[in-house]
Order: structure tokens, then sequence, then C-alpha cells
């Protein structure tokens, strides 16, 4: 019999894998049609890097999120964690919740940044409160393990819920998951707690 823990743990990473996957699947195919049309030899940029960093240049921050994206796969551009969390940073820094994010996840796994748990949770949790539910999801995996902040399991459920409330199917699962291991009053503390933060979050 697996224990529980691990099962959790395989749920943890899988999560994980399947998120990277589709952001490089999307980057991949979005950069493929346009670079085939505007590829721009003589600096070996695309036409689409190009007119991205000047917006991101200009303080788009959905510029400076999707240049951040890029230098981060490695589409239109060589793959750069550093540069990837440079321009993040300029957007996270604007609440941009997809950078806040993704910037927490690039701390947390020490890419281009040395790892800070500590510094991956105060962006998720900025990124949580813009309502994104992939952040919210990672707190109710740092709760659900204890990582970086006191193993709990009635938070853990509190954020998978709020995410699963946005439809997000991870979530869903991780948080039925977890209500396997709970009783009966803790899922209703946690719906409590739930309800507590989405009034004071509208």
């Amino acid at each position: 019999m697996i224990p529980k823990w691990h099962c959790l743990l395989m749920l943890f990473f899988k999560k994980q894998y399947v998120v990277l996957f589709c952001v490089c699947a999307i980057m991949v195919l979005s950069q493929s049609v346009v670079s085939t049309a505007h590829a721009d030899l003589t600096t070996g940029e695309s036409k689409f890097i190009s007119e991205l960093r000047a917006l991101a240049d200009k303080g788009s921050a959905e510029a400076q999120y999707n240049l951040g994206n890029s230098y981060y796969v490695g589409v239109g551009v060589a793959k750069n964690y550093p540069e990837s969390v440079k321009w993040l940073t300029k957007a996270a820094e604007q609440g941009f919740p997809k950078a806040e994010s993704v910037l927490g996840s690039m701390h947390y796994n020490g890419l281009g940044v040395a790892k800070d748990i500590t510094e991956a949770l105060k962006w998720w949790r900025k990124a949580a409160e813009h309502h994104n539910s992939d952040a919210q999801d990672q707190l109710g995996f740092a709760y659900l393990l204890g990582d970086g902040v006191p193993k709990d399991n009635i938070k853990a459920y509190m954020w998978f819920n709020i995410a699963a409330s946005h439809n997000d199917k991870h979530a869903i699962k991780d948080r039925d998951t977890v209500a396997k291991y709970m009783g009966a009053d803790q899922i209703a503390e946690a719906q409590r707690m739930q309800a507590e933060w989405v009034q004071s979050h509208p």
C-alpha cells in the first residue's frame, strides 16, 4: 500500500510537470507561427520578440510577462533564467497576477535566482490575492507539505478550494484528495475560513 504522503507528493510533482508542459506547448505553438513569418536574420531575433521588447521597455506589464516567459522557455530568444526573472519581476511589481505566480515558482525552484521559499510564498500570496488559481493551489501544497509554513491540512484545503472555485481541475483533485484525510469538522472549518477570505477579497 502506498503511504498517504507519497500519494500527495506524486500529485504535487505531477501538477508541476503538467503546468510546465502546458506553458511550453503554448509558447512553442504561438511562436512557431509568428517567427516563421517574421524572422529577422540580421539580429537573430524575431520581429515578434523585438516588438514585444519595445512594449516591455515602455512598461507594458503583459509584454514584460510574455517576454519573461520567452526567456524562460527559450522560444524566440535563447533560454536565460536570470533575464526571465528580470522581466517577470517588472511585471509582478505592477501587480500582473500570472507574473507573480510564475516568479514565485522560479524563486521556489531556484531558477535564475537563489532558491528562496520565503520569496516564493510572498509572490504566490500576492498572485493568490489577485485571484490566480495556480498560486492559490501552490499555497495549498505549501500548507499540505509544511513547506515554508507550518503543516496545516485545514489551510491546505482552504486554498485548494479557493482555487477550485475558479474551475481549476488540478485544484479540484487536490482538494478532494486532502479531504480524504480530514474530518467533517476540519472541512467545515476550512470552508468557513474560505468564505471569510473570499468576502475580504472581492
